[in-house]
């Protein structure tokens, strides 16, 4: 080593070797199921904060941090975007439902499930009523959105009639126009969270608790049955 060579090696310092103190966390690789998941959810809340016409594809990749590359390898457009949101919604409500509605329920305890499951994801479904009335009030007409509202309030529709008729029989109920009463709770359902909009004084779970002692009267069991019911989910794990 000549003379020269050996001062710049003494007079250069080594790099410093990085710290762990110093080193970025690594970023989680998700799942594309959950990749998915988190772009929908993001999306139907960009769709209930503004109108969904409004909100483009950038919007929702920079919101979920993103490229809009990314986003186009899950989704087809927007259009795309907002039938999926729409279905994811309704899909995490079934599903909840689905797990509190355990085989062999009482009829009200039925009926009070479908109604516990909306206080549950109360705030999902704030952003889904959002985005259906912002889709009714406007002249785009998309037969596969159509389809998924359609089915969603048949589904409700199959859930309350059916419970209504399973106490009936079994002389739990009194007797009752079961297709108007099963309207009539969807009906109420519906307005809670349309009011919760309007009037934004955050009350659905008080109004949803409200509607279930409503229900009881209406179906003769009165406020007893849905005290034991509460007190029952209360004892659960």
């Amino acid at each position: 080593m000549t003379a020269i060579s050996a001062t710049r090696s003494a007079a250069t310092p080594a790099p410093a070797m990085a710290t762990t103190a110093d080193a970025k966390p690594a970023r989680k690789r998700l799942q594309p199921a959950e990749r998915r998941a988190i772009i929908l959810q993001t999306a139907l809340k960009l769709f209930a904060q503004q109108h969904y016409s409004i909100v483009t594809v950038r919007d929702i990749a920079q919101a979920c941090g993103i490229n809009v590359g990314l986003l186009y390898h899950y989704f087809d457009n927007k259009d795309d975007l907002v039938r999926r949101a729409l279905g994811h919604a309704i899909e995490q409500l079934v599903v909840s439902y689905e797990a509190r509605r355990a085989a062999g329920l009482e009829p009200l305890a039925e009926i009070l499930a479908w109604l516990d499951t909306h206080i549950e994801l109360a705030a999902t479904l704030e952003q889904m009523v959002k985005l259906m009335a912002d889709y009714a009030n406007s002249n785009i007409r998309d037969e596969e959105i159509d389809g998924l509202i359609a089915g969603f309030y048949d589904g409700e529709k199959r859930v309350l009639e059916g419970a209504l008729r399973r106490g009936i029989e079994a002389g739990r109920f009194g007797p009752l126009d079961v297709p108007r009463v099963a309207r009539r709770i969807g009906l109420m359902l519906d307005g809670i969270f349309y009011a919760s909009a309007s009037r934004r004084d955050d009350r659905i779970e008080d109004d949803i608790r409200d509607l279930a002692d409503l229900v009881g009267g209406m179906l003769g069991v009165g406020d007893g049955a849905v005290a034991g019911h509460r007190a029952e989910r209360r004892k659960e794990p």
